[in-house]
């Protein structure tokens, strides 16, 4: 691969680009970044492997939950992918007014947003729980867990504004080092809160699933003041004091939202379908169930490459359009796509090869051992055409073009996904892999969608 360098006259809102090669630029983002989302899928499979001790039940009640907590994290996206794109391109353009207001409104929307969904999901979890037709073992260890880790939902809200700033400046080493301390931490209150004293060495106070929400509850917040102490940093984007001159602007609220509710739909067709997906599962009993978050627990190690390409690239094609440079906006994207595809191809071929043992690790029935296999099978073949695709919506999405990877996901997670999965497992009696073949189709569909829209560079031109 041919090494570019920069060559033309130092603009100050780049100076930490100027020099260096595409590649490194899109780099030095990306790998502080895709390690702090090893770590956090790291942690989720070890958070699973726990409860896993507890049952096959367990299991299927922590899966359920787990695609109603994705369900939030496409809530943030509104804010992050708003706050991200609006403040790059601050950022790039040198317009300091413009880039603390925007952050004051991120940090509003962080506030309201967590409160409602903490809220909602406190009160209205039994109703929501009941759509799925659980099993009565299921429901009653799924309550619980949901109920405590809503309360979660406010400080994760309230890091987005927290977050955000540093990755538009492209600063995710700093983020590494405290997403580090707390998985760590996690990991280690789980089995303290979940099993009985002097099981597994540090068990102590035996509260089960519900120890594992709690330590989840802690974990969050202890997040939420490292992110507060690094405000104190010099090399904080925004001058001190950071909320100086605090006031509510509607105008810009909205417009953080106009690019945010998009990326927000496109985020959250996934986890929704799947949500429906799982009443469809439920006929073929906690198996199937068991089997099917399993194998998007392991899927989420594939999301560490595309985490920190996403990173970079947000950084990047935002600061670098802000500028008015969409050329070096598109070489970086350029490196970007090959990094992404030369790694998905060894990803997939793990994934595909070491299937029945990856889903064994985390619970050795047969029966969820046959499904979750065969799913991750079919996951690791649509990923090799769902990569480009979800590098191609970062791109757009770093511009502020977030329609087009809204436009995809609601036509390949709605209009196809749920669909040829009825189809499939029930009227053609296809059962598991009815509904395994209706996903893995559902992803190649999204990703060439995208990548043809990305093709077609009117992103470069995109006004925020």
């Amino acid at each position: 691969m041919k090494k570019t360098l920069l060559r033309e006259p130092r603009i100050a809102a780049l100076s930490d680009l100027e020099g260096r090669s595409y590649l490194d630029q899109v780099w030095s983002i990306a790998w502080p970044s895709a390690i702090s989302m090893l770590l956090f899928s790291m942690f989720d499979l070890v958070d699973l492997k726990w409860i896993g001790f507890l049952g096959t039940d367990a299991v299927a009640a922590a899966s359920l939950v787990g695609n109603v907590i994705g369900a939030i994290y496409g809530i943030m996206n509104i804010l992050i992918t708003g706050t991200i794109a609006v403040v790059t391109r601050r950022m790039g353009a040198g317009d300091d007014s413009s880039l603390r207001k925007s952050y004051h409104q991120s940090v509003f929307m962080g506030l309201i947003f967590g409160l409602v969904l903490a809220a909602a999901g406190w009160v209205f979890a039994p109703q929501f729980l009941r759509l799925f037709r659980l099993q009565p073992e299921v429901y009653r260890l799924a309550l619980p867990y949901l109920r405590i880790f809503s309360l979660s939902f406010l400080a994760l809200l309230l890091e987005v504004p927290l977050f955000s700033v540093w990755i538009a400046k492209g600063q995710t080493r700093l983020l590494l080092s405290s997403n580090a301390a707390v998985v760590v931490f996690n990991i280690i209150l789980d089995p303290v809160l979940m099993f009985p004293k002097g099981k597994f060495l540090i068990g102590y106070l035996g509260w089960g699933i519900q120890g594992a929400a709690y330590a989840s509850l802690v974990s969050e917040f202890l997040y939420l003041v490292m992110l507060l102490l690094f405000t104190r940093r010099r090399d904080f984007p925004l001058s001190k004091p950071i909320l100086a001159g605090f006031r509510v602007s509607v105008p810009e609220s909205l417009h953080l939202l106009k690019i945010g509710v998009p990326a927000a739909v496109a985020y959250l067709s996934r986890p929704l379908s799947t949500l429906v997906m799982l009443g469809f599962l439920s006929s073929f009993g906690a198996a199937g169930i068991a089997g099917f978050g399993i194998g998007l627990r392991w899927i989420g190690l594939n999301f560490i490459v595309l985490q920190g390409l996403s990173a970079a690239i947000g950084s990047l094609v935002g600061r670098y359009l802000g500028a008015a440079k969409p050329d070096r906006a598109a070489a970086a994207m350029r490196r970007a796509f090959a990094l992404g595809v030369i790694v998905q191809i060894f990803i997939s071929a793990a994934f595909y090869v070491f299937a029945g043992n990856l889903i064994a690790v985390m619970d050795p029935s047969p029966n969820t051992v046959a499904a979750g296999a065969s799913f991750l099978k079919w996951l690791a073949v649509s990923m090799l055409l769902s990569m480009p695709g979800d590098i191609s919506r970062a791109g757009l999405n770093g511009a502020g073009d977030t329609n087009p990877g809204m436009i995809a996901s609601l036509i390949a997670h709605w209009l196809m996904k749920l669909a040829l999965a009825w189809l499939l497992a029930f009227r053609l009696h296809m059962g598991l892999q009815g509904v395994w073949l209706a996903t893995a189709l559902a992803m190649m569909c999204e990703g060439l969608i995208l990548l043809a829209w990305f093709s077609a560079g009117k992103w470069k031109t995109h006004k925020i």
